[in-house]
């Protein structure tokens, strides 16, 4: 990546990101005591992320994402108290996502380690990261449950676990998490029912459970309670039953309703006539039954409407 050693004992600052840069991180970069923002994202650099880097003390953020990096994430790098940021994510990194042994004095606010092979379990010890914002372990090869006491992320507000072979049920803990924003669960091996506890995310923005193929039941009422929603994503899975239509739900902030390719029946509900900011409805590929409401003709931010395949009776009023 560069030649000959470095003396840079007050460097503290290191962006040479978005380069053409190759090569290896050399191990002597452990030495820059000083250095608190280290950032190679967005270049060509391959080999192992060296262990050394634990030694930087003072560090605060990494990026090392959009590289050619291999190998295992060295368990050195959670035990920089000072770190904030770890972001590896656009790498080839695998094995499994370990922590260390033993108390983890951590302050991370962002692990994001998404589109890598990162194989195995989702870390038992992964509650000792307390501080933790977001977690991005999405588009890897990892397995096993979603953590039953995964509440214990108590600041979480961005979780993405999508596209990774996770199976068993989604924990009703999960709705203890009063911070989270965004939860993303899509194409995994999810099974079970949708827990009505997700209905108490009172900030949830995204709501991502779509290619679940084995997740079945009935959509829980609370879930359209949830006023600061912009994406409720249930697309191809095994869900059953109506759309509640209890008068009085609303949804103001909605943006995206994907409930296509699933087993829903009865009829389209009146409340999502009144989703003002809608521009995409997927109703498709159900067992709807009843007539189309026509104040659909109604949802000026409407680009995409889908409800073939169902078994609707007239059809929309276009203003």
């Amino acid at each position: 990546m560069w030649r000959g050693r470095w003396y840079v004992p007050k460097l503290r600052v290191l962006n040479l990101r978005n380069n053409s840069l190759t090569g290896i991180i050399p191990p002597y970069v452990g030495n820059a005591s000083k250095l608190m923002n280290f950032d190679l994202s967005g270049n060509r650099v391959s080999g192992n992320i060296p262990k050394e880097i634990g030694n930087l003390s003072q560090l605060t953020e990494l990026y090392l994402y959009d590289n050619q990096l291999t190998g295992f994430i060295p368990t050195t790098l959670f035990n920089i108290s000072s770190l904030l940021v770890l972001s590896l994510g656009i790498n080839r990194l695998s094995g499994p996502l370990l922590l260390g042994e033993g108390n983890i004095v951590s302050n991370m606010n962002v692990l994001s380690i998404s589109l890598n092979q990162i194989s195995g379990c989702i870390p038992s010890n992964l509650c000792q990261l307390t501080e933790l914002k977001v977690l991005s372990i999405s588009f890897n090869n990892i397995t096993g449950d979603i953590p039953r006491n995964i509440d214990c992320l108590s600041k979480l507000e961005m979780l993405f676990i999508g596209d990774n072979p996770i199976k068993g049920t989604i924990p009703t803990s999960l709705g203890n998490i009063s911070t989270l924003h965004n939860l993303y669960c899509r194409n995994n091996r999810i099974v079970g029912e949708i827990p009505p506890e997700l209905g108490k995310l009172s900030n949830l923005r995204e709501l991502i459970f779509s290619h679940n193929y084995n997740l079945m039941g009935k959509i829980p009422e609370a879930i359209f309670n949830i006023s600061s929603l912009e994406v409720i994503s249930f697309h191809e899975n095994n869900l059953s039953g109506r759309i509640p239509t209890t008068t009085g739900l609303h949804l103001p902030n909605l943006k995206i309703l994907s409930m296509g390719v699933n087993q829903l029946e009865g009829e389209i509900p009146l409340f999502i006539t009144n989703a003002s900011k809608l521009e995409r409805l997927e109703l498709n590929n159900n067992f709807l039954t009843g007539t189309i409401p026509t104040n659909l003709g109604n949802l000026r931010e409407l680009q995409i409407l889908l409800l073939h395949t169902n078994q609707l009776t007239n059809e929309p009023r276009v203003a």
